[in-house]
């Protein structure tokens, strides 16, 4: 009865390790976060049981960061929803609620802010998870796409935003010159003029490097899967057989091995020993039947908070979170310059216009100059003078030309169709003039200093790879300590005695202590020198881009300022040209100037027309300037980001 109850206590421990092990494919928990959530080795998670990160307290500069800037600290406020590319991360979006990937849809990469990572405990073996963050992309069919191993032909993955229209098919044809930036045949600019928010929108949606950036999620969760892998169960097996010789002895054993989270192992063995052993190997012998057993490895001193494979997947974890800044840098970084791109272009066509008009007086005025030579009002040299001046001006126009084609050229870097392909718009779509501007407030730029350290992704970055590097130091910490484990041994034969002493049969239960100390430890004590190293090195990192910060917001108001000075001035300027040049038509009809003043006047026009362009130009491109410094939303959502302004304004 006895044998029966341990050999049934053993059996269901086997299943029982079978099962840890093999749950649904679960890898250990992970702790990271102030929440506990267990961490799924496949790498998918239930949105629906845990917050979407972008609900998540905003990271916030330590308060030793430019103490004279930094604001109180308020009640958490949560993050904008995921509509707001200022902080992006891939979340999940079933097909069946995902507007963007309807069937026969273009893929998707919906993204949402970013999650910020807490500060690890010291006790990291008694810290909460935090849920991986799962890129997910959807095929023109609508499916999920599946794993890079399994591509499915004739499909594609491309990066549109959450809230897109339906895209074509992969595969379709666009008419050429038609436009397809909302995805239909002759609907990707919409009739008129090209909008900022046009680019903006191609941008987060096909633009390349982009879109290479947002992958490397999928490499970080490759990264954390592999990990994870250091806690998948174990399988043993071996079969040894000497068949000749004095002593002929068989023997077969299985194992099932599971490492444990918080450190050492727990094992299923099943053994089976037959033959005539050598008596100082009798414990190979079993009885008829095979011997079952279960072994416990736990760490005492060393490895029990923390080991190198604990390590390991939290360094995952943190790969996989600083993805999310650097989306959201680059997202700042490359709307800016398709801003700033777009805004050169629209400039380029103003001053082509203002080039056309010029030419286009010297043209008005041919009969009237021919009428007045004809009744020998004017000498004939005047005529000519007035034919010098169209071809004069006629070459400027081919100059303008030309550097519209190259701004729509370089704009066509930004500006692509659903399939990715740059579009470079038609001078047809220059818009007609710049928008009004607004003076700059000048005596806010230290609430606005705050706003952009405060949401800078470059600072998020480093406190990732500070928590990077207490982890090193934690783990070299660990590895000074002594190497002292406890192992516990339960085993049990079944099945006839093989042994006249019966010595088999009893249920056998060992236990032991071993340790292990480094004298010298030098390899831990030059670990941990370097990582403190490091942290001193990311301080002065830190406060480096503090100040780099600082200086972008300082100089881009700077430069809005001059700007919307230089406004005023040209447009004044453009006014009285105006008035003068009206009184010199006046005068030359009249014969009280010639030709070579009224040129003059002329010419003036369009020299204060192209200063007043090229402030405009400037104005608003130190407006893109200033919303990157302040990392707020390149699809300008000025409710979103007053309110945020507000706020560091209140503290």
């Amino acid at each position: 009865m006895i044998c029966q109850g341990w050999q049934s206590f053993l059996t269901l421990s086997i299943s029982c390790i079978v099962l840890v092990g093999c749950r649904s494919g679960r890898a250990p928990e992970v702790f990271t976060s102030a929440e506990p959530v267990t961490a799924r080795a496949d790498l998918a998670h239930d949105t629906a049981s845990h917050p979407p990160v972008w609900q998540q307290t905003a990271w916030r500069p330590p308060p030793h960061l430019a103490p004279s800037l930094q604001p109180a600290a308020p009640p958490p406020q949560p993050l904008s929803p995921p509509h707001s590319m200022s902080s992006l991360s891939a979340v999940r979006l079933p097909p069946a609620t995902n507007a963007s990937a309807p069937p026969g849809a273009a893929p998707v990469v919906a993204l949402a802010p970013a999650p910020v990572h807490a500060p690890l405990p010291n006790d990291i073996s008694a810290a909460p998870t935090l849920p991986p963050v799962v890129p997910v992309a959807y095929l023109d069919d609508g499916q999920p796409l599946p794993p890079p191993n399994q591509p499915k032909d004739g499909q594609d993955l491309r990066l549109v935003p959450p809230d897109a229209p339906p895209q074509p098919p992969a595969g379709e044809t666009i008419a050429p010159g038609q436009p397809t930036i909302n995805g239909e045949p002759g609907e990707l600019i919409p009739p008129g003029f090209l909008e900022l928010l046009d680019v903006i929108e191609s941008v987060e949606r096909a633009y390349p490097l982009l879109e290479q950036i947002v992958l490397e999620q999928q490499v970080a969760a490759g990264g954390r899967l592999s990990a994870a892998g250091a806690f998948d169960l174990m399988g043993r097996g071996h079969a040894i057989a000497t068949p000749l010789g004095f002593y002929q002895t068989y023997r077969n054993g299985l194992s099932l091995e599971k490492p444990l989270f918080h450190g050492g192992s727990l094992a299923a063995k099943y053994r089976i020993g037959d033959g005539n052993f050598e008596p100082w190997f009798g414990e190979r012998e079993t009885n008829e039947g095979g011997e079952f057993s279960v072994e416990l490895k736990a760490p005492l001193l060393q490895n029990r908070r923390i080991d190198k494979r604990r390590t390991a997947l939290f360094q995952a974890e943190l790969n996989q979170l600083a993805v999310q800044p650097e989306i959201r840098l680059q997202l700042l970084e490359f709307t800016r310059l398709a801003s700033q791109t777009y805004w050169g272009w629209v400039a380029a066509g103003q001053a082509l216009e203002a080039n056309l008009e010029l030419l286009e007086n010297a043209r008005a005025r041919v009969e009237q100059i021919e009428k007045r030579m004809a009744a020998g009002d004017l000498e004939k040299i005047v005529g000519i003078n007035n034919d010098q001046l169209i071809a004069t001006r006629e070459t400027k126009v081919i100059e303008a030309e030309r550097k519209l084609e190259q701004a729509a050229i370089k704009l066509s870097l930004f500006l692509r169709d659903a399939a990715g392909k740059p579009i470079v718009p038609d001078p047809q779509q220059v818009p007609d003039g710049f928008p009004s501007h607004t003076v700059p407030q000048v005596d806010r730029i230290k609430n606005d200093i705050a706003t952009a350290i405060e949401a800078s992704p470059a600072l998020e970055q480093i406190e990732i790879v500070r928590e990077q590097v207490r982890l090193d130091l934690k783990l070299a910490e660990n590895q000074l300590l002594p190497k002292f484990d406890a192992r516990l041994l339960a085993s049990q034969d079944v099945g006839g005695e093989t042994s006249s002493k019966g010595d088999k049969t009893p249920f056998k239960l060992e236990g032991a202590f071993v340790g292990e100390v480094p004298l010298q430890r030098s390899a831990a004590r030059g670990k941990i020198e370097q990582a403190r190293a490091k942290l001193a090195q990311l301080q002065a990192k830190e406060q480096f881009v503090v100040d780099k910060v600082t200086a972008a917001v300082q100089d881009a108001v700077s430069a809005l300022e001059a700007a919307s000075d230089r406004i005023e001035q040209a447009s004044r300027t453009v006014d009285l040209s105006r008035q003068t040049l009206d009184i010199g038509r006046l005068q030359f009809d009249a014969g009280d100037i010639d030709l070579v003043t009224l040129n003059i006047f002329e010419q003036a026009v369009t020299d204060a027309e192209l200063l007043l362009i090229s402030a405009r130009a400037d104005y608003f491109a130190a407006l893109a300037d200033y919303r990157a410094a302040l990392a707020l939303d390149p699809r300008g959502d000025r409710e979103r980001d007053k309110d945020r302004v507000e706020r560091a304004n209140a503290q």
